[in-house]
């Protein structure tokens, strides 16, 4: 359950410093922002963001490090592999 390496699609909700949780996840190489070959970039929802070479499970450690050092809590959170989605 949730080993599979590859891109990943996390989203989560918490109950504060969430500009510093994003900046630190950007840090550890998560994106928020995509692009389709020949098009605008894209932004994710607020406090969505992806990773091309991850586990689900390897993403939601991460949220839990950042936000334990932070001392943030996580209201909620998913991860899932991602091999196909569209936005606006």
């Amino acid at each position: 359950m949730g080993t599979t390496v590859g891109t990943i699609l996390m989203s989560y909700d918490i109950d504060r410093l969430h500009t510093e949780v994003k900046d630190e996840l950007i840090r550890m190489g998560y994106m928020i922002r995509w692009n389709y070959p020949g098009h605008q970039s894209y932004e994710l929802p607020n406090t969505t963001v992806w990773h091309s070479n991850k586990s689900s499970n390897q993403a939601i450690v991460d949220l839990s490090t950042v936000c334990n050092i932070l001392r943030v809590k996580i209201e909620k959170a998913v991860a899932v592999i991602a091999t196909e989605f569209v936005g606006v």
